[in-house]
């Protein structure tokens, strides 16, 4: 394998990932469409079952029928949500273009990490994940950028045609993620790639079965995946509810991308704070990490205009500090042939939690008249949990 034109054809893909141009402005599209808060988080919450029901199927269909093939159905995936938000006319549209999108994410999380570990580990060069991994992280972030600054065509640009744009970015992904190379560290792997069908129900169960073992064999991961899960609650819960709070505190929609815009960029700042600085405790790093995004979050839901755009930056930062560590520890630890299944298992703890989470957060962000009080309630929660969690953990060693 060439891992520098591998590395180039990756980037570019998790660059059309994250190029989402609706992002910074779907809230306010589907209010003023004339839809509330409550239904907007139902939606999301819809999105999330979709998740929890998919996520690890969706990671066993990367490890058993390949990484690259889950990415491309992602971007095909991605052009359906696309075109079901842009052409439909009624509330059932909207929750199966969050099915979609849903699928989409799913096919995404986990086989993209599982790609580019093995892509490294192929070549011998696995001990370069934390800094490929932190620039991977990077330019997704920079593709979040350029979807926040989309935010400035609303005043030109209609609803509908914000989606078929997007539409057209999907196809991005799909031809990026053809591009890519399947790698082959182990004797599965290699014949996978001819014959992915083959034997597929056995295969499966086997896969099953040494996933549980894996995950049997290693306890303590369970707690650490639910932990994560409760401190990257607010990852897009923030941006979802902090676009209409921000609206209704007086700022112009055209205008939203800028504050969305400048989380992006936190996260960039995070990013690179984390590739630099050497972690060896993850339960401490756990603590001061979910206490800046609990703090964060509160002040996302709290304050005026700019210290809330602030504290959601600090909670975007410090959250993405955690997740690259996080990720490296996991991928040390996880074995080739299960990979992307157990990072799957991982993701989909955070999606049991936004189940609840999503609904409750935009029934309480409905009271009151600037939408912040879900806001303020979940970073109390993440803050608690940052203190509770290792506590607990203490006392169980």
């Amino acid at each position: 394998m060439n891992i520098k034109k591998q590395l180039r054809r990756f980037y570019a893909f998790g660059f059309f990932a994250c190029l989402r141009i609706p992002d910074a402005v779907w809230v306010v599209f589907l209010a003023a469409r004339g839809y509330s808060l409550w239904e907007i988080g139902l939606a999301e919450g819809i999105f999330h079952i979709v998740s929890l029901l998919c996520e690890i199927p969706s990671g066993m269909a990367a490890d058993l029928i390949g990484r690259r093939r889950s990415l491309a159905a992602a971007g095909v995936c991605g052009v359906i949500s696309a075109l079901f938000m842009a052409l439909s006319t009624h509330f059932f549209g909207v929750c199966l273009s969050m099915v979609f999108s849903a699928l989409s994410s799913n096919l995404i999380s986990g086989s993209d990490e599982a790609l580019l570990y093995d892509s490294l580990l192929e070549v011998d060069r696995q001990e370069d994940y934390l800094s490929v991994n932190a620039h991977y992280s990077r330019i997704q972030n920079f593709g979040g950028v350029l979807s926040n600054a989309a935010s400035l065509l609303a005043g030109v640009l209609s609803y509908i045609g914000f989606y078929l744009v997007d539409a057209a970015v999907c196809l991005g992904r799909i031809f990026s993620a053809l591009s890519l190379m399947e790698p082959s560290v182990t004797e599965n792997q290699r014949k996978r790639q001819e014959h992915p069908f083959r034997n597929f129900g056995k295969r499966l169960r086997e896969h099953i079965a040494q996933a549980a073992d894996f995950l049997r064999t290693y306890p303590r991961i369970a707690g650490v995946m639910i932990a994560d899960g409760l401190l990257t609650l607010p990852s897009f819960l923030t941006l979802m509810f902090l676009q209409q709070r921000l609206n209704l505190l007086g700022l112009d929609a055209v205008w939203l991308g800028i504050p969305v815009m400048c989380i992006s960029l936190a996260r960039v700042l995070g990013v690179t704070l984390g590739q630099r600085v050497q972690i060896r405790n993850l339960k401490r790093l756990y603590m001061i990490c979910a206490l800046l995004v609990g703090a964060g979050t509160v002040c996302a839901g709290a304050a005026s205009i700019i210290p809330a755009v602030l504290g959601a930056m600090v909670a975007a930062a410090s959250m993405d500090v955690w997740v690259l560590h996080l990720q490296n520890r996991l991928n040390g630890i996880f074995p080739s042939d299960r990979r992307a299944t157990l990072i799957s298992v991982n993701m989909m703890a955070y999606s049991v939690l936004m189940v609840v989470a999503s609904p409750v957060v935009g029934w309480l962000s409905d009271m009151g008249t600037t939408g912040g009080m879900g806001l303020c309630v979940l970073g109390a929660v993440v803050a608690a949990a940052g203190i509770i969690l290792p506590l607990v953990n203490r006392k169980r060693r």
